[in-house]
């Protein structure tokens, strides 16, 4: 039976996983709010759901903003039913490269802004609701360039369970969802150049058991079960979409 229409709050929903997650919302009739920095490409999801999405530019390092998000769009679209934590930075450097300003910034967007997300968040939710936390498998392994990331995923997982436990009888559950390596734009923004990039990636579909990337659509769908009804009794989870990348 599908779900009735509810109101999901994401953020980093510009681009990648956040996108995908709420273009899917949006097409099953459910109303969306995102926060994000930056907003050129969902603005054209404003002109083809005018009336089912909210849009708010703010940084989830900045509780003011998150505040101000849940305030406003629930003034536009109601009360939530489901809260996506998906906002987050990935910075590849080796451990002498990190500086107090990027270890900094990596836990303020992906640790400080993951818990303030979910504590703000709860005078707006409606019974029965649920949240669901962007961790990453690097949460669970060696991360080599991606240490101060790594460590904040790993928290995020951390996060998940304490929430879990201490919702759970409010009846909000709370759960991870962890992409392995998934083509969106940020790869792009890692700092490699073309051939670099090229080699780790094809290094990564070898690597898969499924022998390629994941697709935000394929997380996005795995969001919208771990949220819906179907799910109504799976919490403090991470589950993991990788291909079997970190399985096997």
């Amino acid at each position: 039976m599908k779900d009735s229409v509810k109101h999901f709050a994401i953020t980093g929903g510009n681009s990648g996983i956040g996108l995908a997650i709420a273009k899917l919302y949006l097409q099953e009739g459910h109303r969306v709010s995102v926060l994000s920095r930056h907003f050129s490409q969902p603005n054209t999801l404003q002109l083809e759901y005018p009336e089912q999405y909210y849009c708010f530019s703010g940084n989830v390092a900045s509780v003011n903003d998150i505040e101000q998000f849940y305030q406003h769009c629930t003034d536009q679209l109601g009360r939530l039913d489901g809260v996506v934590a998906n906002a987050g930075v990935a910075i590849a450097e080796a451990i002498e490269d990190v500086t107090e300003e990027s270890f900094q910034n990596t836990f303020d967007i992906n640790v400080k802004g993951v818990f303030f997300t979910v504590q703000k968040a709860l005078p707006y939710l409606n019974p029965h609701a649920a949240i669901t936390l962007i961790s990453s498998i690097q949460s669970g392994r060696g991360a080599g360039v991606w240490a101060a990331y790594g460590a904040t995923k790993a928290a995020v997982r951390s996060l998940t369970r304490s929430f879990a436990a201490e919702l759970g009888g409010k009846n909000i559950r709370v759960n991870c969802v962890s992409p392995g390596v998934t083509d969106t734009p940020i790869l792009g923004k890692f700092g490699f150049d073309n051939t670099t990039l090229n080699n780790i990636l094809e290094q990564v579909k070898s690597a898969t058991p499924l022998e390629r990337l994941g697709q935000p659509e394929e997380i996005a769908r795995t969001v919208a079960f771990i949220n819906s009804e179907a799910a109504s009794f799976i919490t403090g989870v991470d589950l993991q979409v990788d291909g079997g990348l970190a399985q096997i």
